[in-house]
């Protein structure tokens, strides 16, 4: 069969080093069979040495997701720490990474992953010092560099993509009981209301888009109000959970604000929820937005709110915005309609406040 043939190819250019080779055939395979776990897994490998390691670890995690079995069998104990975190088994996590690192000190990718068991178990300090030691074999690695951000509460304009992906690529399969059950995150389900108040003139909307649909939690009443429903989201784990509902008509991997600045088509109604949280300064998402609008195309969305004025990354890693900042960014290109305040979802036992704005194009 043509995915082993590729992934023995691959396996052959591994061996000699040539990863970049061993890349592209195991691409290949799994173009022809995508849950070819071997294939994910060599995939992981190659990139490892290469030392493009957020896109390891998403072979890691993909891999964990298709054959648990394998990933906690196998001989690279990292399967097993990408095992133990996905479960939530921290402190087994933990114990495998100091083994690892002990055999392994100058790998930057063990660092990041025991910063972020610490991070986990809310022990910051040592976190920080791991995530210091990640950036000092590899300088220009993002992603311990924003979480250091985060923890140290310097604000930075946005997070790495590689940032973002990772986390939702691993979150996509739990993210619906964790999100909705534990969390008690409603807005998905609320969001259609707040249009129906604003929308009394017609019964659908032609063009609807969901920036940052994840699992399509607001695809049902999305649809019921749109006669054209699309999604974007910067996780492919997330689109394919979403592709099982059978409810887009389009759906989209990407970055938004990249995607947006492709498409050609103008939208009547623009969703983004929970997805201002992973952008700090958000002019270019407006500017994005706007160039896909009609005349009087609405744009509704949510942020987690801060007193404070402008924005701030938090040390949850998520990011924060005054309702006068909003104003101000929105202004060009839109006029504010209307915000709620809303309780985002619990962390712990208290709830993160937030606000649904409501702006129309102008």
């Amino acid at each position: 069969m043509k995915h082993i043939f590729f992934n023995k190819r691959g396996n052959s250019h591994f061996s000699l080093g040539q990863f970049d080779k061993a890349i592209s055939l195991y691409e290949k395979a799994i173009s022809i069979k995508p849950n070819y776990f071997e294939a994910h897994y060599n995939l992981g490998q190659s990139n490892h040495k290469l030392g493009k390691l957020d896109r390891a670890v998403r072979s890691y995690k993909k891999v964990v997701d298709i054959k648990p079995e394998f990933a906690v069998n196998h001989t690279n104990k990292i399967l097993s720490v990408v095992y133990f975190f996905s479960k939530g088994q921290i402190l087994d996590a933990l114990h495998v990474l100091k083994i690892l690192i002990k055999n392994n000190p100058n790998d930057a990718l063990l660092f990041n992953m025991i910063g972020g068991c610490y991070a986990a178990l809310g022990e910051v300090d040592m976190s920080i010092h791991n995530y210091e030691k990640a950036l000092a074999l590899k300088p220009n690695y993002a992603i311990p560099q924003h979480m250091i951000n985060s923890l140290t509460g310097k604000t930075s304009k946005e997070p790495p993509q590689e940032y973002v992906k990772n986390l939702f690529d691993d979150y996509a399969q739990k993210f619906n009981d964790s999100l909705v059950e534990k969390l008690q995150y409603k807005l998905p389900f609320i969001i259609k209301e707040f249009i129906y108040k604003l929308n009394n003139s017609k019964s659908k909307f032609e063009k609807v888009i969901d920036l940052g649909c994840g699992t399509g939690l607001a695809g049902p009443d999305l649809r019921k109000i749109g006669d054209n429903l699309t999604g974007i989201d910067l996780s492919s784990n997330m689109i394919d959970k979403a592709r099982k509902l059978d409810i887009y008509d389009s759906l989209i991997v990407g970055d938004i604000v990249e995607q947006l600045e492709l498409l050609e088509e103008e939208y009547d109604l623009f969703v983004a929820l929970d997805v201002f949280i992973y952008i700090g300064e958000p002019t270019n998402f407006f500017n994005a937005v706007k160039k896909c609008c009609n005349k009087n195309s609405l744009f509704i969305f949510s942020i987690e709110t801060q007193e404070d004025e402008g924005y701030s990354l938090l040390k949850s890693s998520r990011y924060a915005h005054s309702h006068n900042y909003i104003l101000d960014v929105a202004s060009n290109g839109f006029r504010f309609v209307d915000s709620h305040n809303v309780r985002l979802r619990k962390e712990g036992n208290n709830w993160i406040d937030g606000k649904i704005y409501i702006f129309k194009a102008s």
